[in-house]
């Protein structure tokens, strides 16, 4: 029974660890963890549904170094870099009108949205509507390594 106990705690505390290893992205992490660069833009300039609805992913594909957001009229943008350059730019277009711009490649995300995505040479950007939030969503993505790069610009997309 000894054993077992001491099996037992030991896999909660490993498991405790492996959470808590990742960084937490959500809104309220964000704002104590980068008070200055995020926080204070996102609370002085968002309603409390409008942060509700910024396209904050819950995973990135790089360990961010610095996360800094800016709101400009209805726009807000959060932008994420890493150490090794890769970096990572999600606006959030509040009320919108007809702003979607056409690209040749659409892919369909896990929450049925459709996305346009553009690959380019630095970058993948895409962009959707969420027609449940009423919200455009703009992304782009520029990683140092080229490897995988769509397919990771998409997770990102449906971590939002």
């Amino acid at each position: 029974m000894r054993i077992i106990m001491t099996a037992f705690s030991l896999l909660a505390t490993l498991t405790i660890s492996a959470c808590s290893s990742g960084a937490d992205l959500s809104i309220d992490s964000l704002k104590e963890n980068y008070p200055e660069s995020f926080g204070t833009p996102v609370e002085d300039n968002l309603s409390t549904e409008e942060q509700e609805t910024l396209g904050l992913p819950s995973e990135l594909p790089f360990e961010s170094e610095s996360i800094e957001a800016s709101v400009i009229e209805n726009e807000a943008e959060v932008h994420y870099q890493s150490r090794n350059a890769d970096e990572l730019t999600v606006t959030t277009i509040y009320n919108p009108g007809n702003v979607l711009q056409e690209t040749e490649t659409r892919m369909t995300l896990n929450s049925g949205s459709i996305a346009g995505v553009d690959e380019g040479e630095a970058a993948v950007f895409v962009e959707w509507f969420d027609d449940e939030d009423g919200v455009i969503y703009q992304m782009a993505y520029s990683p140092m390594e080229e490897e995988d790069r769509l397919e990771k610009a998409i997770d990102i997309a449906n971590s939002i």
